[in-house]
Protein backbone atom coordinates (compact mmCIF):
# COMPACT_ATOMS: atom_id res chain seq x y z
CA UNK A 1 0.00 0.00 0.00
CA UNK A 2 3.02 2.29 0.71
CA UNK A 3 4.59 1.86 -2.67
CA UNK A 4 0.95 2.83 -4.40
CA UNK A 5 0.59 5.59 -2.29
CA UNK A 6 4.48 6.87 -3.76
CA UNK A 7 3.38 6.25 -7.32
CA UNK A 8 0.04 8.15 -6.66
CA UNK A 9 1.65 10.90 -5.40
CA UNK A 10 4.48 10.97 -8.17
CA UNK A 11 1.92 10.59 -10.57
CA UNK A 12 -0.32 13.87 -9.00
CA UNK A 13 2.78 16.00 -9.06
CA UNK A 14 3.84 15.50 -12.59
CA UNK A 15 0.11 15.63 -14.09
CA UNK A 16 0.47 14.44 -17.49
CA UNK A 17 -2.53 16.34 -18.45
CA UNK A 18 -1.64 19.71 -17.30
CA UNK A 19 -2.02 22.73 -19.55
CA UNK A 20 1.64 22.76 -19.67
CA UNK A 21 2.29 22.51 -23.19
CA UNK A 22 5.98 21.59 -22.77
CA UNK A 23 6.90 17.95 -23.28
CA UNK A 24 8.28 16.33 -20.42
CA UNK A 25 9.23 13.02 -17.98
CA UNK A 26 6.41 12.12 -16.35
CA UNK A 27 8.13 10.15 -13.55
CA UNK A 28 11.47 12.28 -13.31
CA UNK A 29 9.60 16.06 -14.72
CA UNK A 30 12.16 16.57 -16.85
CA UNK A 31 11.42 19.39 -19.70
CA UNK A 32 12.26 19.15 -22.78
CA UNK A 33 14.16 22.35 -24.50
CA UNK A 34 11.70 24.92 -26.35
CA UNK A 35 13.78 23.46 -29.52
CA UNK A 36 12.39 19.94 -29.68
CA UNK A 37 9.50 18.83 -30.61
CA UNK A 38 7.16 15.94 -31.24
CA UNK A 39 7.68 15.60 -35.20
CA UNK A 40 11.48 16.63 -34.61
CA UNK A 41 12.02 14.00 -31.99
CA UNK A 42 10.27 11.32 -34.40
CA UNK A 43 12.42 11.81 -37.29
CA UNK A 44 15.39 11.63 -35.33
CA UNK A 45 14.19 8.16 -33.79
CA UNK A 46 13.14 6.97 -37.23
CA UNK A 47 16.75 8.11 -38.46
CA UNK A 48 18.16 5.93 -35.85
CA UNK A 49 16.14 3.25 -36.50
CA UNK A 50 16.78 3.12 -39.66
CA UNK A 51 20.57 3.16 -39.24
CA UNK A 52 20.25 0.03 -37.39
CA UNK A 53 18.09 -2.02 -39.69
CA UNK A 54 20.25 -4.80 -41.33
CA UNK A 55 23.11 -4.21 -39.19
CA UNK A 56 24.26 -7.14 -36.81
CA UNK A 57 25.79 -5.97 -33.42
CA UNK A 58 27.79 -9.06 -32.15
CA UNK A 59 28.88 -7.77 -29.22
CA UNK A 60 24.54 -6.60 -28.45
CA UNK A 61 23.51 -9.98 -28.63
CA UNK A 62 22.69 -11.85 -25.38
CA UNK A 63 24.61 -14.82 -24.57
CA UNK A 64 22.38 -17.23 -22.34
CA UNK A 65 24.42 -19.37 -19.73
CA UNK A 66 23.55 -22.28 -21.23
Amino acid sequence: MKDTLVIFSTLADRNRFAPDPNLRNVMTGVKADNADNVDRIRATEERILSSMTGVSKGSEQAVTLA
